[in-house]
């Protein structure tokens, strides 16, 4: 295993001396430099592709295909739609407002917020910590960017390849654990961009509220699968037993728990068995090249217990192997309500069935604990697809399938209470690290319509300005009035037409 070399602690305050220094000197407001260090990060990317893999294959035993679809390919696109609309996104634009301020040239610009702190997690991390990168960039905020500890073999290559393609003087990364991370939160930033735990996260939250610094967290939670009577097995099958088989499951968004009727669990668990020996060939998992470890051997021990302490009964797999961390996929069914299956997020390839007895009992489940990171439901049916839309609340929902909400280009990723807080991807990332700075220029030729506002107050100018704004909260007619006015309008069309007939008109 690799061994990642800490960054020294007393070095960091000059690498957050050196970004502001940057972010002042207003290099990175120009578009072009910017574009230049987005063009640079994904030469970064492409020109290391190979190594990334290896890295990845060292720390988590993923198998290759796996970083290139779910982190690489990824990164490689968000890359190419912020260089391709940075220069737009960046542009002022007028907003409409009435007409006393028609000519203040009332305009929003969206300005970097200035010097951003990227925490990245292991699970992902070249997409977890690129990702934010990008936004950063995107907007014009130098960055101080700390990847995970926990991966040392691609802690180690970005602390290799961002100096030799990114702008030494805006953008560096910061290695180590809890020393350096604390050391790094001692620090102001003008945004904070972390992903991993939720208690990790009340404390990045609690260390910027200290200089009153903006933070977008992303976090976790138990993300359920609801599977109604009328899905596609087959289909379902396959794509939940995809989101956990992937990365062993250790994915923020992987289903965690399924909820589905007493007589859809065996259906559910016969396509499981069907698809999983399809995905190994018959192979034994915790040996599978095609099938990756546990981050480590604390998150292995934790899993372990979990397995060992339910009261629900082992379906399918169960099988581990203490001594390349791995576990098979796991099947778990008839979990009960407290079980510690459904206690905290699994983050791992286990996943617990839990029978209910019909759609309501799923959301008032869902409600009664934090709010989810993702939400699936599996169901032909747009009606129970609402039903479970409609009441209840998630970072994010599908219908039919897992994860792939992380990579749709245009779709904002987040967490919504517990599971975290802001979002990002495309613009959106862009978005977090910019403000929206409203500006307006009020001619001094105006000053004749303005002199009303100005001591000493008079009934008379208060008449004036009253008459120029026009603000009024109009009332909404009663049934009743309405039903009036209805009539009213009725009777005084057929008086016309009445009219008319007397006159020998043409009638209506």
């Amino acid at each position: 295993m690799s061994t990642l070399e800490y960054t020294n602690i007393d070095d960091i305050k000059g690498f957050h001396s050196t970004i502001q220094a940057t972010f002042r000197s207003g290099k990175t407001r120009d578009i072009e430099w910017r574009k230049k260090q987005l063009n640079q990060l994904g030469f970064m990317v492409q020109d290391n592709e190979d190594a990334f893999c290896k890295a990845l294959t060292a720390d988590l035993g993923r198998p290759s295909f796996e970083t290139v679809v779910g982190e690489l390919q990824p990164v490689k696109g968000e890359i190419n739609e912020a260089y391709s609309h940075v220069a737009s996104w960046s542009k002022p634009r007028k907003v409409k407002t009435s007409m006393v301020w028609a000519l203040a040239s009332a305009t929003v610009t969206p300005q970097p917020k200035g010097i951003a702190l990227v925490i990245g997690t292991w699970n992902y991390p070249i997409t977890l910590t690129l990702g934010p990168l990008i936004g950063a960039i995107a907007a014009g905020c130098p960055a101080i960017i700390k990847p995970a500890e926990q991966n040392p073999a691609t802690a180690t290559l970005l602390a290799t390849l961002i100096p030799k393609y990114l702008d030494t003087s805006a953008y560096i990364v910061v290695n180590g654990a809890v020393d350096q991370a604390t050391a790094l939160l001692k620090l102001r930033y003008d945004h904070i961009f972390y992903t991993g735990s939720g208690n990790v996260g009340k404390i990045i939250a609690k260390a910027a509220a200290e200089h009153l610094t903006p933070v977008t967290l992303e976090l976790g939670g138990k993300s359920p699968a609801c599977v109604f009577d009328d899905a596609n097995i087959e289909v379902v099958a396959r794509r939940i037993m995809w989101g956990k088989w992937a990365n062993s499951g250790q994915i923020c968004i992987s289903p965690d728990y399924i909820m589905c009727t007493k007589s859809m669990q065996p259906k559910l668990i016969a396509a499981f068995e069907k698809v999983l020996k399809s995905f190994s060939g018959g192979k034994d998992l915790t040996t599978n090249d095609d099938f990756s470890k546990i981050v480590s051997p604390v998150h292995f021990e934790r899993l372990s217990k979990l397995l060992n302490a339910t009261d629900g009964e082992v379906a399918i797999g169960g099988k581990t192997n203490k001594e390349n961390n791995k576990i098979e996929v796991t099947i778990v069914k008839d979990v009960k309500k407290g079980d510690g299956l459904l206690q905290g997020e699994i983050f791992g390839p286990i996943l617990p069935i839990m029978v209910v007895e019909d759609k309501d009992e799923m959301i008032n489940y869902i409600n009664d604990h934090d709010n989810p990171l993702a939400l699936y439901v599996f169901t032909q049916s747009k009606a129970n697809r609402d039903y479970i839309f409609n009441n209840t609340r998630s970072g994010t929902f599908v219908q039919n399938d897992v994860v792939i909400q992380f990579t749709v280009q245009g779709l904002p990723f987040g967490g919504a209470g517990q599971s975290g807080y802001g979002n990002y991807h495309g613009k959106h990332s862009f978005d977090t690290f910019s403000h929206e700075r409203a500006s307006a220029a009020v001619p001094t030729w105006m000053e004749v319509a303005l002199a009303s506002r100005y001591p000493p107050y008079t009934p008379e100018k208060l008449k004036m300005l009253l008459m120029a704004t026009k603000q009024v909260i109009k009332r909404q007619p009663s049934a009743g009035r309405r039903l009036f006015k209805y009539f009213f309008s009725l009777a005084a069309v057929l008086a016309g037409i009445a009219v008319a007939a007397r006159r020998g008109l043409p009638k209506l």
